[in-house]
């Protein structure tokens, strides 16, 4: 039915990742959905935790984008941290929801990358074994 929830696919991921560059590398965070019509909407919620911005550098910032395959739909971050000031930065998460219309019946998948804001020092994600969780609801349209 319209405006009804016809899915949930959630998935999630704890292994820290880190970035010392500013090229653009897989969390490890994804999720795969199959949606049942062309027409449906995908809402995605991702919450990336254990976010952490080392104080090595005072350009250091977080920067972390959603993505359905290889395309770029939406930044949950963008320079997120940078203080301007060599301190170390915890921020505990990072989130962002999003309606997609992927006009499509494949099965589709979406994950987030992550980069550091310069190339030197390191930004990284799901610190201490921080839980990331992606969810991909498909709503009938």
């Amino acid at each position: 039915g319209v405006g009804k929830v016809v899915q949930v696919v959630n998935a999630t991921y704890n292994t820290q990742a880190i970035s010392s560059t500013t090229t653009y590398a897989d969390t490890g965070l994804t999720a795969t959905i199959t949606p049942t019509s062309a027409t449906s909407k995908i809402l995605v919620s991702a919450h990336q935790n254990g976010c952490y911005v080392n104080p090595d550098f005072t350009a250091n910032g977080l920067n972390v984008k959603l993505l359905r395959g290889a395309t770029i739909i939406s930044k949950l971050a963008q320079n997120a941290g940078y203080t301007a000031t060599a301190f170390r930065q915890y921020l505990a998460t990072v989130s962002s929801s999003y309606l997609d219309s992927p006009a499509t019946t494949t099965a589709t998948t979406y994950k987030t990358q992550f980069a550091n804001n310069i190339a030197a020092s390191d930004v990284r994600l799901q610190v201490n074994a921080g839980q990331s969780t992606i969810t991909l609801m498909e709503i009938g349209v």
